[in-house]
């Protein structure tokens, strides 16, 4: 099982650089090795905290790395890894830090193996579920929109 998720880790890659190409977004520069070498040593890696299914860390990365970063959304284990960013294997950048542009936000599946990278089998029911709970979430969130939406439009509607 914990292949299967291996494998989804590499499907999501493919759909997320199939859709890249679709979207018509250039390609980030590939940076160069010299420029790279200096990220890696001005890179702030912070302590990993935990939930109950995942682990976390922040990674604090060089400002005048930003331009050469994929925008509007995450990178894929090779991404990340070409600009410098070292981490054992399992790690996914799932989001960013807003105020700060250059913190990239990373978690990995509690007991993930850090050299294949698979996370352990019994932790794979709690991931979906709480992939679920999250979907379920935004679910309501953009319905719970939708009516705002149609109550101001009904207001704007009542005055006139």
């Amino acid at each position: 099982m914990a292949s299967d998720f291996g494998d989804m880790m590499e499907v999501d890659e493919e759909i997320q650089q199939a859709m890249l190409a679709m979207s018509g977004q250039p390609e980030p520069p590939v940076p160069n090795p010299l420029q790279v070498a200096q990220w890696a040593e001005e890179t702030d890696y912070s302590e990993k905290y935990v939930d109950d299914i995942y682990e976390y860390r922040r990674v604090t990365v060089p400002r005048s790395m930003l331009p050469l970063l994929p925008q509007g959304r995450t990178m894929e284990d090779s991404e990340w890894r070409k600009h410098g960013i070292t981490m054992s294997r399992g790690w996914e950048h799932y989001d960013f830090h807003h105020p700060e542009a250059n913190v990239l936000l990373f978690r990995r599946v509690l007991g993930t193996d850090p050299r294949t990278g698979n996370p352990p089998a019994e932790m794979l029911a709690k991931v979906h579920q709480r992939m679920c709970y999250i979907a379920e979430l935004e679910q309501a969130r953009q319905q719970m929109i939708r009516e705002q939406e149609r109550n101001r439009e009904q207001q704007m509607a009542d005055l006139f």
